[in-house]
């Protein structure tokens, strides 16, 4: 999961540069935690796995799998200088840094590049987003994320202590591993959120009760929907047509690991187009519940109108002090009036709640 005590810029410092008029690398992304850079070389035998002081210090095995995990981008000459190693494009190093890329995957500069955004819920409750980069290369994962990089901590510990069949796998597998892991973490939030829609769906569905505004919860239900469907669908079009490609990056036996996060994806955007329905039943039925408790108080406003008209009216009566009217010399008028007009009040009280107006 992200680091949520990693600082941000704040949107005012935030500028859209484009990098095709500069020479020097410029990251836009909001994140400002120290770049990491860690090797990892393995074989079915022996995994060693170290953090580089210098990011020129990365050497190339050719008779080993190699995985170079770098966490923080704000460092954009170490960002370079890693992909300089790897004679990766300029176009490539640009989108590496650029975090508000749209996701995709293509083979460009003789390796397989994939960009995808990754999302999960801080401990406030609010729907964060880090941008992850990844390079499939000739015997070697290149990885870049925003943050620091603990999502794939998993994959680490299972190289370093041998577990699973990892180590017996080469490069395809481990990239199609890391692009699951981020692919994954979208069940927690959408599993997360369907959670939350159901209990909101409840208490809308409570209209006798006083309900507190849920609009505005709503409306971050559709904003964090859009976000996420913005981050992925993209990825599972060309995901889905790069699978129909005979690619030299995929071994035959690493095919039906691709496909199976294909399956995953699919199933992803599943479950978003259902939180889609969901979100546009609860728009409906807040309005719904809207228009019942505006309803429901003109009801009751009408209510506490009839039950006046009439003691307004026999008021309005006895308010007429004319000399000759027959009942101003009453000795207990008064107290007749009083009675009388609590007597129609509380009759009409009682008819409406007989009729179940209110």
């Amino acid at each position: 999961m992200m680091d949520t005590a990693t600082k941000k810029i704040t949107p005012s410092t935030r500028k859209r540069r484009n990098n095709l008029l500069y020479e020097g690398l410029v990251y836009n992304g909001t994140y400002t935690h120290d770049t990491v850079v860690r090797l990892t070389t393995y074989d079915e035998h022996a995994c060693k796995s170290t953090q580089l002081a210098r990011p020129q210090d990365v050497v190339l095995d050719k008779k080993k799998t190699q995985w170079i995990h770098v966490s923080g981008l704000s460092d954009t000459a170490a960002v370079g200088e890693i992909c300089e190693t790897f004679n990766l494009a300029w176009p490539v190093v640009q989108d590496v840094l650029n975090a508000r890329h749209i996701a995709k995957v293509e083979e460009t500069s003789g390796v397989l590049f994939v960009v995808l955004d990754a999302y999960a819920y801080d401990k406030e409750g609010a729907l964060i987003r880090e941008h992850v980069a990844m390079i499939l290369g000739d015997g070697y994962v290149l990885s870049f994320v925003e943050g620091t990089g603990a999502r794939f901590d998993a994959v680490e510990k299972s190289l370093t202590e041998g577990i699973g069949q990892l180590r017996k796998h080469g490069a395809d597998f481990l990239f199609n591993l890391l692009i699951s892991l981020v692919v994954d973490a979208y069940f927690e939030v959408i599993e997360r959120q369907q959670s939350e829609l159901m209990e909101l769906e409840d208490g809308l569905m409570e209209f006798g009760r006083s309900q507190p505004v849920k609009g505005l919860e709503i409306q971050r239900f559709r904003r964090d929907h859009a976000r996420l469907k913005k981050g992925l669908a993209p990825f599972l079009e060309d995901f889905g047509r790069y699978l129909m490609l005979d690619s030299a990056f995929i071994k035959p036996t690493s095919v039906v690991y691709y496909r199976d996060t294909y399956d995953h994806l699919k199933q992803v955007m599943s479950m978003l187009e259902s939180n889609r329905e969901v979100i546009a039943s609860l728009v409906d039925l807040y309005l719904a519940n809207n228009d019942l408790r505006l309803n429901r108080t003109m009801n009751q406003l009408t209510i506490v109108a009839t039950i006046f008209i009439p003691l307004t009216f026999l008021v309005g009566v006895w308010g007429m002090n004319f000399k000759g009217m027959p009942e101003l010399e009453w000795t207990h008028g008064y107290l007749a009036a009083w009675i009388l007009m609590i007597v129609v009040g509380v009759s009409l009280y009682l008819w409406f709640r007989r009729k179940k107006m209110f």
